[in-house]
């Protein structure tokens, strides 16, 4: 599809959309009615910025637990729900009619091949299963692309090291902290993971860097079975994963913008950014039936880039990394530290095994301490003052305390990450 072609569609959908909500929606018929707007004030794609943005606090307060006043359609209706952890809040819901679900999973079998997942491919599916999207996102629409899947969810990854041995799956969802734990692993059991037949990897649902990709490509010898380890985007706010993948060629997701309307603000401004400048995401879903979504603050920060790809998609832009969430800022003593400018310092070493970060805001004895677990055998004082120095010249504002603990100290992860540690003090 040419760009110019996608920009009709995305007018058109974004007229119908703007519409819908005004009419079945109860909480966009009340926020637009309170901006001032109605639908027939979008004449062209920029004035979809005179709409009012969404929250997550929106939902938190008026969609619980079926859709609420965001809800579209009849309870009866829905099909299912998915939901979010819940972790700093009231779960984000996400419920899906018979349409949606179609949608969803056809969107899901675009991303797969996109990525490379083709037909006699068998994927080790260990992204859980339940009210978490991942897992079903990615078992229902791997059947349409023709590849077979080991449902076999978070955890038992001692029994898992069998599977991989045995049933030589050659596609591996899951978290890259998940990941780098089975890595790890197989090495333990005097298993070689070079050797085993992953040829993909599709890490997702926390942050990482290109520092744990090389790892994980390196360490599964992916690149030279034609492979890699290609990052995937999806929420449970817009229809689970599979709203942008990364191509073979690893530059950034390409995100489907003909289901989704992508806008790219300043958080503190809330201005659009000029083409190349990070921001954050901000998203309209174009198709949804059940609860559709209008300029919904994602908080996830990236930049886009719409120059086109040697993959040939070059009407779909690409995300590049994100670098994190708003809300996952740390903010110290008037610094702002990435998670991710931490994880990119650390895993420039291959000795590094796990870290963790404890941040403590109390006005006394407060500081931030960086807990390093080395690998025994190459642990050397010389590796340590190289480790130390490289954090300090990443966090560069703030000088962190760095503790190097015994291997096999710090805990693992089977799914999600829990390696930041807010101590707020007083």
């Amino acid at each position: 599809m040419k760009r110019s072609e996608l920009q009709e569609l995305q007018l058109k959908r974004l007229k119908f959309i703007l519409r819908y909500v005004y009419e079945r929606s109860r909480f966009y018929r009340r926020r637009f009615d309170e901006a001032g707007v109605r639908p027939d004030d979008l004449k062209k794609l920029e004035d979809i910025r005179k709409f009012p943005f969404t929250t997550k606090d929106d939902l938190r307060l008026h969609s619980y637990p079926y859709g609420g006043d965001f809800l579209c359609v009849p309870r009866e209706e829905l099909i299912c729900w998915h939901m979010t952890s819940g972790t700093t809040g009231k779960p984000t819901v996400g419920p899906y009619t018979y349409k949606d679900h179609e949608t969803w999973v056809n969107l899901m079998a675009r991303s797969l091949v996109t990525c490379g997942v083709r037909k006699g491919d068998i994927m080790l599916n260990i992204y859980g299963y339940g009210l978490f999207t991942g897992g079903l996102g990615f078992h229902q629409p791997s059947h349409m692309v023709g590849a077979t899947v080991i449902p076999w969810g978070v955890g038992r990854t001692e029994a898992m090291i069998d599977i991989i041995r045995d049933f030589k799956p050659t596609v591996m969802t899951g978290t890259p902290s998940y990941q780098l734990y089975i890595l790890e692993t197989l090495r333990k059991r005097g298993v070689d993971p070079e050797k085993t037949s992953l040829r993909i990897t599709i890490p997702g649902a926390e942050m990482w860097t290109e520092e744990a990709r090389r790892r994980l490509e390196e360490g599964f010898a992916l690149k030279e079975k034609g492979g890699g380890a290609r990052n995937v985007f999806g929420a449970t706010e817009l229809l689970g994963p599979g709203s942008g993948i990364e191509c073979e060629y690893e530059q950034g997701f390409h995100f489907w913008i003909d289901h989704i309307y992508l806008e790219i603000i300043d958080p503190e401004t809330l201005e659009p950014v000029s083409p190349g400048e990070e921001g954050e995401m901000v998203v309209t879903t174009l198709t949804k039936e059940a609860m559709p979504l209008v300029r919904y603050r994602m908080r996830d920060i990236t930049l886009i880039d719409d120059s086109g790809c040697e993959c040939g998609r070059d009407a779909f832009p690409r995300c590049r990394w994100i670098r994190g969430r708003v809300d996952d800022v740390i903010h110290y003593r008037g610094a702002k530290i990435w998670p991710s400018t931490i994880q990119e310092a650390l895993l420039k070493f291959p000795e590094v095994m796990e870290y963790q970060v404890v941040v403590d805001k109390s006005l006394t004895g407060g500081g931030i301490w960086i807990k390093v677990e080395l690998e025994q055998q190459r642990d050397t004082p010389e590796l340590r003052e190289k480790i130390a120095a490289e954090l300090k010249r990443g966090l560069m504002f703030v000088t962190p305390h760095v503790e190097f603990v015994p291997e096999g100290s710090l805990p693992r992860y089977e799914g999600k990450s829990r390696r930041i540690i807010i101590k707020e003090g007083s």
